[in-house]
């Protein structure tokens, strides 16, 4: 087993480190030019506590909203509290548990060393917590997708996204797990409403917090809604421990499914096509299918552009899964990369793009828009949306997240919510006024941990980091690079340079180190070393010796941290829930 000891932690890491987690400033509200503005520049983040009117994520609302009709259980005919043994007496539900089933027994019988258990070196999801009586699906975010209106209709969708938890009667044994549900209803004028403007209206009232934002949200936007239209499922179905894969710092496989209702009266679900994923093996295998794709990219290239597009579902993957760590410079996250070649897109013209200026752009736009692209750029792990702990659960201290949402969810709520402001002014949500921006990079910030253009090619070009911040290829991308502190990393820091060497099959990619980090860890703080990879950092953590757990010092804390490569007892390393997955 690992030996961990005392190490800093960086605070800048659990805030804003390589594509995990991040808090960024918020606009000034009240700032109309700044805020309103269409351009990607204008573009910053939010905090999603303080902005109910794009997404509710706060722990108390959310709690009263689920004793008030929201709980997971409404949405299947059950009561709203019920634990996932009497969800199944739903067929909609149970037909969605035994499709996931379906999918983890083709994963084990292509892996022979896959099962679930601490015995296995390769680790199954347990699917026996969907059947269980000691556990429940939790409301932790309910969102205002009104910026979906282009791709889904009405007025685009709202959705109650759940995660599932268990209960155990030993002391701090119950724990959140590594899947969410989000139920989708659409959202659609109300009887005498022309147009969106009054529900764009509804959101933009919300305010208030706990209790008084709970009972606002379910007598405004939340009020009326239809019955769900589809559902949406992520689950870490794999985990090989960083022991069994070294050089990535373990490795994670997180399935992605939609479902919607099947044909006929039984009500159970089927999965159904996954927006923009295309199915790689089926277009690879059928020529008539690669030019299909080839021409619709060129045909919609100006709706990528604008994230308006929508691939044919003939197209399209029922299931997909994405590969962490190390994100999006693995091909098997990078779908359309595996198919399309240079002289798919010589028909493109970009001169009149927003953020697509290239060829290269246009590509990395399309995997980025895939749900395996997007749940791996600037996300945690494999999520955008874990949920913000409840002060009022039963978790411990050290089985908790800091933050509950992804870079990425909280860069791109200020787009989504001008978008809301703009059709509350009576703008038609069906052509978005301001373009969906690419999601690694939907804001300017530049801080640490964001995407950066390393030069060469138009549309990264202005993807720059922040003063005393330098853009810096960790991982070989070529493309992209991560904004990274100027004068070396901290305690805290990614400080391993590797080369990622991937290929279409994920178990075959490996990373070869260029720079073990030690002596660049060194220059910035006496006596620090870089953990390396194999401790479960993706990219290392610099480490600095400490002795108290739990002591505050500049920005940085004393903690458990990554073992080095030789024996250490103690050292300073990244905070309790700081990961940084990409």
């Amino acid at each position: 087993m690992a030996r961990f000891g005392r190490s800093l932690l960086t605070l800048s890491m659990a805030i804003a480190a390589a594509g995990a987690i991040a808090a960024c400033a918020a606009p000034d509200d009240d700032d109309e030019e700044s805020d309103l503005g269409l351009g990607e520049a204008a573009v910053s983040s939010l905090d999603p506590n303080g902005s109910p009117q794009v997404a509710i994520a706060e722990p108390e609302a959310l709690r009263r909203l689920e004793a008030s009709g929201y709980g997971f259980g409404h949405h299947f005919g059950r009561p709203d509290d019920a634990r996932a043994d009497a969800l199944l007496a739903s067929p909609a539900f149970a037909s969605i548990v035994e499709g996931i089933e379906a999918n983890l027994d083709e994963l084990q019988q292509g892996d022979r060393s896959l099962g679930v258990g601490m015995r296995f070196v390769h680790r199954l999801f347990d699917r026996a917590w969907l059947r269980s009586d000691r556990s429940r699906f939790a409301l932790v975010a309910v969102t205002n997708r009104l910026d979906r209106a282009a791709t889904s209709g009405a007025c685009g969708e709202t959705r109650f996204v759940y995660r599932l938890e268990y209960d155990d009667p030993r002391e701090g044994a119950s724990s959140r797990m590594p899947m969410t549900v989000a139920i989708v209803l659409p959202q659609v004028p109300r009887p005498g409403e022309p147009d969106c403007t009054a529900s764009a209206k509804r959101w933009m009232n919300l305010g208030g917090t706990g209790s008084a934002l709970a009972i606002a949200a379910a007598r405004g936007p939340l009020g009326g809604l239809p019955a769900m239209t589809s559902v949406e499922t992520n689950l870490q179905a794999v985990r090989w421990p960083s022991s069994v894969r070294k050089d990535m710092g373990g490795q994670a496989e997180y399935m992605l499914n939609v479902w919607r209702r099947a044909p006929g009266a039984s009500g159970a679900m089927e999965m159904a096509p996954l927006d923009n994923t295309p199915d790689v093996a089926a277009i690879a295998a059928d020529p008539a299918k690669k030019r299909a794709l080839a021409e619709w990219v060129t045909r919609e290239a100006d709706a990528i552009d604008s994230g308006a597009a929508r691939l044919p579902d003939e197209l399209s993957a029922r299931t997909a899964y994405s590969y962490g760590p190390r994100g999006l410079a693995r091909l098997a996250n990078r779908p359309f990369s595996q198919l399309l070649a240079g002289a798919d897109l010589d028909r493109v013209a970009f001169n009149a793009m927003t953020h697509v200026k290239s060829p290269r752009g246009l590509v990395r736009k399309l995997d980025e828009s895939s749900c395996q692209g997007c749940h791996q750029a600037r996300a945690m792990a494999g999520f955008h949306v874990l949920g913000n702990e409840d002060d009022l659960g039963t978790n411990h201290k050290l089985n908790r997240l800091a933050v509950g949402t992804s870079p990425h969810f909280n860069e791109e709520l200020a787009w989504r919510l001008r978008l809301v402001r703009a059709v509350a002014g009576g703008a038609d949500p069906s052509a978005l006024p301001e373009a969906r921006p690419f999601a690694e990079h939907a804001t300017n910030d530049g801080l640490v941990g964001a995407s950066c253009g390393l030069g060469g090619d138009p549309s990264f070009d202005g993807w720059t980091c922040a003063e005393g911040l330098a853009c810096v290829d960790m991982i070989g991308d070529g493309e992209v690079g991560t904004c990274t502190t100027a004068g070396g990393p901290r305690a805290g820091d990614a400080c391993e340079k590797d080369r990622l060497v991937s290929s279409a099959d994920p178990h075959a990619d490996r990373v070869q180190n260029l720079d073990s980090g030690d002596a660049a860890c060194g220059r910035v703080t006496r006596g620090a070393y870089c953990s390396g990879a194999s401790g479960g950092f993706p990219g290392g953590a610099c480490s600095a010796a400490c002795t108290k757990m739990g002591l505050l010092k500049d920005r940085v804390i004393c903690g458990a941290a990554p073992p080095r490569r030789r024996a250490s007892t103690s050292a300073w390393a990244p905070a309790a829930g700081a990961s940084r997955s990409a």
